[in-house]
């Protein structure tokens, strides 16, 4: 927007689709202009999720997770927010990527995003946030770092090149035909594949499937400098089937049949 640093929220009515227009907005302190600027990243990412009664919004809006009261859209209000950034921080990326709520659990899912190949940043992560109090979010675990099948020919991710850490998880979940979040959370993890991690415990969230794509033989597109896999989205529907992207491959169909797979909604 006009005046301002990297993007920011906006609420816009829809009433006449035909005719949308701003209904709200609300940014960081700091990124208009004239505002003091805090240190670190700044800019919202998004989507906003709202909460089922309509009257919260929780993102990731970097440096900090987010929750906003919209129970008033033209005057949002910063319920509460816990800051992420120092230590996690992407050079010339948001230090948070993706914020999931859980709303039966009172729970976020939040992961950073790689930006920097070979590791050549601060630590990415993903973790999970109890929002009981969304006046007071706090980290209740992160994730397992990722490790190599046996036999790969380097010892951990950031050798393998490219980028090695989170981008997206299953996060569609207002549509119909995609499924809900239950005990599993389906992670890109670029260079490492498609993790899925169980969060029964979500004190101790633990890795129980995986699936990286073979080494490519023929580069697609510039990036990344090394030739390797970028697995970058992933998507889940009612039937169990996993759709995933990856840089050099293309779309990827798969289904997960380690602990706790959910029963198929749909045929």
């Amino acid at each position: 927007m006009p005046g301002f640093s990297s993007n920011i929220l906006v609420i816009l009515d829809i009433s006449d689709p035909a005719h949308p227009k701003e209904a709200g907005r609300w940014w960081m302190p700091g990124q208009k202009a004239g505002e003091a600027k805090p240190e670190g990243p700044e800019g919202f990412h998004g989507p906003a999720n709202i909460s089922p009664d309509g009257k919260m919004a929780s993102m990731a809006y970097s440096p900090a997770v987010v929750n906003l009261d919209i129970s008033d859209a033209a005057n949002p209000k910063l319920i509460g927010k816990l800051t992420f950034s120092p230590p996690f921080v992407a050079v010339g990326a948001p230090s948070l990527h993706t914020a999931l709520p859980l709303w039966d659990r009172n729970l976020l899912y939040v992961n950073s995003e790689a930006i920097a190949e070979r590791c050549n940043e601060a630590l990415n992560f993903a973790g999970l946030v109890d929002n009981r109090n969304p006046a007071r979010p706090r980290l209740m675990s992160l994730f397992p770092v990722p490790v190599p099948p046996k036999g790969a020919p380097y010892k951990n991710f950031c050798e393998k090149g490219g980028r090695f850490g989170p981008h997206n998880v299953n996060q569609e979940i207002h549509l119909p035909d995609v499924e809900k979040p239950g005990n599993l959370i389906y992670l890109t993890y670029f260079n490492a594949g498609l993790r899925v991690y169980n969060i029964k415990d979500p004190l101790l969230p633990v890795e129980t499937g995986w699936f990286i794509p073979p080494q490519p033989s023929e580069r697609v597109g510039p990036l990344p400098r090394d030739l390797v896999t970028q697995t970058e989205d992933v998507l889940v529907d009612t039937r169990g089937y996993i759709y995933v992207t990856d840089k050099q491959w293309g779309v990827w169909i798969l289904r997960y049949s380690g602990p706790d797979q959910p029963a198929p909604t749909d045929k």
